[in-house]
């Protein structure tokens, strides 16, 4: 029997009883299902880290005080280290990292206080985050230096205080309430939230965002220390060599050793990925235990449909049929069915990334890799699991066979 033959007749077995072809299948089709739909999700994870980073600026260095308990008040880092880095040789912007605690904002819908997440910048932060701005500007050096109650919200924020989304927004006051008090600011801009699919699903656990001029910030909140500094600098092939500047020029300027640290936005890239990376391969090994159950189902099913054919092997046997025919036979009929299973698995398992991904609000990234190895296990199990049954098949007595009833 020619490999066409053998392939055409193996069809037609595994089609013989539809019912138990798909009960054998299952096990494999939600292994795979399971291990592409959590690899998919994994990758688009990946990839919505690195894009909200990439909003960033590419080549940004994140400043802050190294944590060591022996800070002293002379090692804060204040506006004086932000004029002193705008002059460090290959830095091209310097945006300050302060952020405000208990504040509190008014909602038009529904109308309660929900906590803002405030942050303070200079007029540099709109090349190092790259925002998106809708309607009106961002924050500029003229409203730094003046001390101007002006602030800038996200799409989501604006909807949320004032009703709607649009340019009539702009020159509107929102209210911000702090233990000082109550404070008006005027609203200059409105910039896309790239957050909003999670913020949604989430709306109870995000704060609205604010972005006040990082001077009229610190008048706020009557507190001149930053939490630190985000510096874009020109060279990316120069990181390293730009850190150890950057780090000198504090230690020098605060006469201090030891108590700055930088990281690059790569690296916290990386250690997010390499995280979700751990996560998802553990995840899919405890998934891909059900494709070794539905191996030893397949296996257990060509078993019992080897004791059901004795008398058909009986026969081929005795018109001149090999051992290596029948071996052959069954052993295509375990790789059919179980790749059957995965092509099934990998169309299911896309599905149900689809749907995770929509409420999740992560678009799912297949990659062919996934999908070829997805395909290639499943039927690499059908080769391992259909090995012994295809031995006992070959290695049946052809008068013992023709006897069986």
């Amino acid at each position: 029997m020619n490999f066409g033959e053998c392939t055409k007749s193996a069809f037609r077995n595994v089609f013989a009883n539809k019912m138990r072809t798909l009960l054998t299948m299952l096990g494999i089709i939600i292994g795979i299902s399971s291990v592409i739909a959590i690899v998919s999700i994994g990758n688009g994870s990946q990839a919505a880290i690195e894009k909200e980073f990439e909003s960033f600026g590419t080549g940004s260095l994140t400043i802050s005080l190294s944590g060591s308990n022996d800070i002293e008040t002379r090692d804060l880092l204040t506006m004086d280290d932000y004029g002193m880095l705008k002059e460090v040789d290959g830095v091209s912007y310097v945006n300050t990292t302060y952020s405000g605690r208990n504040t509190y904002i008014k909602l038009l819908d529904p109308q309660e206080t929900k906590s803002a997440s405030v942050s303070g910048v200079t007029s540099d932060a709109q090349y190092i985050d790259n925002p998106t701005m809708l309607y009106g500007r961002y924050i500029s050096q003229n409203d730094v230096d003046m001390r101007t109650n002006v602030a800038v919200i996200n799409d989501t924020t604006a909807t949320k205080v004032f009703g709607h989304c649009d340019d009539r927004v702009l020159g509107e006051k929102i209210k911000l309430k702090t233990w000082k008090g109550t404070g008006k600011y005027t609203v200059i801009g409105i910039m896309e939230n790239t957050n909003a699919s999670t913020e949604t699903a989430y709306s109870d656990e995000f704060p609205e965002t604010v972005i006040l001029p990082i001077s009229t910030a610190m008048r706020l909140y009557n507190n001149k220390n930053l939490n630190g500094f985000s510096v874009l600098i020109e060279d990316l092939d120069q990181t390293e060599m730009m850190k150890e500047r950057i780090i000198a020029a504090l230690e020098n300027f605060h006469g201090n050793e030891d108590k700055y640290y930088i990281q690059d936005s790569s690296e916290m890239v990386e250690s997010i990925n390499s995280i979700l990376s751990y996560v998802t391969l553990f995840i899919s090994f405890v998934a891909g235990i059900s494709l070794l159950v539905g191996g030893i189902g397949v296996m257990n099913i060509m078993m019992v449909t080897v004791t059901e054919r004795t008398r058909e092997i009986g026969i081929r046997k005795s018109i001149g049929a090999k051992n290596k025919d029948i071996k052959i036979q069954f052993m295509t009929e375990a790789v059919i069915l179980t790749g059957m299973g995965g092509v099934a698995g990998l169309v299911l398992g896309v599905f149900f990334a689809m749907i995770i991904g929509h409420f999740a609000g992560i678009t799912p990234v297949l990659s062919v890799s996934a999908v070829a190895l997805a395909v290639g296990i499943s039927m690499g199990i059908g080769i391992i699991f259909g090995v012994t049954p295809a031995n006992k098949a070959a290695k049946l007595d052809p008068i013992e066979a023709l006897r069986f009833e």
